[in-house]
């Protein structure tokens, strides 16, 4: 069970999960092709920043991935990529290629495209021969497909040794990113197939990121009755998305003018932005990016109290009980309530009514598969 533990989670600290793989027969030469499948099977939200990955490596030398990304508000993403390629060209309209830096060098093949939660992606690479390897992406739940590219590998078999599947939070990179600032996401990996189902993988291993591992699990056949493996990080965490309510149906609880520090809390109309995107963490708090929290002005306790947006301090003024409908001040007792469109939210005695009834961005219930939240609850209920 995850534990409300305040100061738990340092800057920098984001959730991963690996699945690792071994090939028992025959595979000693390497393979022409293989087919890998994604499913991600609760969406964290369209600002979620979140790739699900398939890593190979090629006989002889390099290495190469290939999968989707929930890209951070901007278009979703599917990519190819290949480390110490030489050259590479696109596939289907709107692909497109480029040289990549950083960790390591190579090029990559990408497409925006909006997957859908509950589809399963097959990834079917293959050697298109003179090294050359292609992806093509097959979405096996409505029957359509497009290819992401070819690159120039550095061999032409692929290695049957360090397949391993991924889910990374790729906000590990900015400095404020915390444990309890990230989505609740879980996503099925199937079990790499080789050579057309020549050879089928079985699981090695697996394990979650040294950072935030409590917040992380990963789970097999032995678990759920699956092939594979099933990915949940950011355990306890809602979706990051809207928080909806108030007044008006399709008001959302935002930070007026953007998300900064100090920034008064108000009801406004849901426009999608950065400042309307929260989480709400297992620790109780209401989180944006850039670790601001939904706090109490001057940690008042009368009603009348403003809320506003400050930097989050792991302070009792920051933790919100959510019990129907309403968001309860852990410090005060009172209820986030709204007044009037575009006015500051204030805290008051709880008491039924629209401007105190709010939705958190929970998951589907009806298409999430993945295990109970800690603290009680099913992911979804």
């Amino acid at each position: 069970m995850l534990a409300l533990l305040p100061g738990f989670a340092w800057a920098s600290d984001t959730p991963g999960s690996y699945t690792s793989y071994r090939f028992d027969h025959g595979a000693d030469a390497g393979f022409e092709s293989v087919d890998f499948g994604i499913t991600v099977t609760t969406d964290p939200g369209y600002r979620a920043g979140i790739f699900w990955s398939n890593q190979f490596n090629f006989i002889g030398s390099g290495g190469a991935y290939t999968g989707m990304q929930s890209n951070g508000g901007d278009d979703r993403m599917f990519l190819f990529s290949v480390w110490n390629a030489t050259d590479a060209k696109p596939g289907s309209p709107g692909s497109y290629c480029l040289k990549f830096g950083g960790e390591g060098v190579g090029e990559s093949c990408r497409m925006a495209h909006a997957w859908k939660q509950g589809h399963t992606y097959r990834f079917h690479v293959a050697n298109e021969g003179g090294r050359w390897f292609g992806v093509t992406v097959s979405d096996l739940s409505d029957g359509t497909s497009f290819k992401l590219g070819s690159v120039l590998a550095t061999s032409a078999r692929i290695s049957p040794s360090g397949m391993v599947n991924w889910t990374e939070y790729f906000e590990w990179n900015a400095p404020d990113a915390s444990c309890y600032d990230q989505p609740y996401s879980s996503a099925r990996f199937d079990l790499p197939r080789a050579d057309g189902g020549r050879a089928v993988a079985s699981i090695s291993s697996t394990h979650v990121s040294k950072s935030c591992p409590a917040f992380s699990q990963v789970l097999t056949a032995a678990n759920l009755p699956l092939q594979g493996s099933l990915h949940a990080n950011a355990i306890g965490n809602s979706l990051r998305g809207a928080v909806t309510g108030g007044i008006r149906p399709t008001a959302c609880l935002a930070g007026k003018g953007g998300a900064a520090s100090g920034t008064p809390a108000v009801a406004s109309a849901c426009d999608g932005s950065r400042g309307q995107a929260w989480v709400y963490a297992v620790d109780h708090t209401l989180r944006l990016q850039n670790n601001l929290c939904l706090d109490l002005s001057g940690n008042g306790t009368k009603p009348g109290t403003l809320v506003d947006v400050r930097t989050c301090n792991n302070g009792t003024s920051q933790r919100w009980s959510y019990a129907g409908a309403q968001l309860r001040s852990d410090w005060s007792g009172l209820c986030l309530a709204a007044h009037g469109p575009g006015d500051p939210l204030t805290t008051e005695t709880c008491a039924a009514g629209a401007e105190q009834r709010w939705q958190l961005p929970e998951p589907d219930e009806a298409k999430a598969n993945a295990p109970a939240r800690p603290g009680g609850h099913a992911l979804g209920s």
